[in-house]
């Protein structure tokens, strides 16, 4: 057996799938050459134009071989590390509904800016790729790690639950044309995935179990890389009841998420004290993984309400 196909081998079902689907897609694009901007998230063009289709192709293309490169390698190391934890089902469900909701999430933002402060860039900004997917499903994995410190490209090392957060602002600042809210929006489906505010669209634990012994799923259940759900569960979403429990629970994501944001740009801009800084050790700097979205701004935009219609049509 070749290297390459031991390791493909070693790869869980629904992160192996997902891969050769985003790969079969750039085939696609690399012999046929569409237009790109018939497929990115624009949320403009979404939004007005009713272009839904953009939630799942600007998750599949990209923008060159690197950016896929680079994505591929980030989800077979996040996304095979976190199957083996949750399971190859509770994997795909992830992924499907990861698709969807960081687009979501990505689409409203860039509307919410645009009706309360006029800020619209966002809304004509075209971007591409799997990485919103790759940082929601590295805040579960962190959330699931038992380790407590993790290495950020060899540089610096923090609690494993500021990895993803970290990665937000350093990629940033090393490779400032890819699109922070597309990362952004995947840390906070992510972040909200985990706590449990997104379980309406999750099947629970017990369908899933029950789901692995259906005859219908015989030939998935069949497959090597097939991972069965930990009899623990996954870990993910513990739901509490009531409506009392579900808004503490989206309290709980948007604390958590200011309070890894501002203890991220402490660490990385001011530092913690040499006293407090015994979990952060500083190395060489080593190759960074994510996907390097493709960001283009279109300003023609023909038939599309301006931002002064808009505004008279709102009020």
């Amino acid at each position: 057996m070749s290297r390459l196909a031991e390791t493909l081998a070693n790869i869980p079902l629904a992160t192996l799938s997902i891969m050769i689907v985003c790969t079969i897609v750039y085939m696609y694009q690399f012999f046929v050459d569409p237009p790109m901007h018939h497929y990115t998230m624009c949320p403009r063009l979404v939004i007005y134009m009713s272009e839904y289709y953009r939630f799942i192709t600007s998750s599949l293309f990209h923008g060159s071989i690197m950016h896929i490169g680079m994505n591929m390698m980030s989800t077979m190391a996040i996304g095979s590390s976190l199957e083996k934890r949750i399971g190859t089902l509770a994997m795909a469900t992830t992924i499907l509904w990861g698709i969807q909701l960081t687009s979501s999430i990505y689409t409203f933002i860039s509307w919410l800016l645009y009706i309360t402060i006029g800020y619209e860039h966002l809304m004509n900004q075209h971007s591409v790729g799997f990485s919103g997917v790759i940082f929601q499903l590295a805040v579960l994995e962190a959330n699931l790690s038992p380790d407590r410190t993790r290495s950020v490209f060899g540089f610096v090392n923090v609690s494993s639950k500021m990895y993803p957060w970290a990665l937000l602002v350093i990629l940033q600042f090393i490779m400032p044309q890819i699109s922070f809210l597309g990362h952004l929006s995947g840390i906070l489906i992510g972040t909200m995935q985990s706590h449990g505010s997104l379980n309406v669209f999750f099947p629970s634990d017990e369908y899933l179990k029950d789901s692995e012994q259906k005859t219908s799923l015989a030939f998935v259940l069949k497959q090597p890389s097939f991972v069965s759900m930990p009899e623990a569960g996954t870990g993910l979403g513990r739901r509490r009841e009531g409506s009392a429990g579900f808004f503490e629970e989206v309290g709980g994501s948007i604390a958590l998420f200011v309070k890894n944001i501002c203890e991220t740009l402490k660490v990385m801009i001011f530092g913690r004290g040499e006293g407090s800084n015994q979990n952060i050790q500083m190395g060489n700097l080593g190759a960074a993984w994510g996907g390097n979205d493709s960001v283009r701004d279109d300003e023609g935009w023909n038939g599309l309400p301006t931002i002064a219609e808009e505004r008279e049509r709102l009020t």
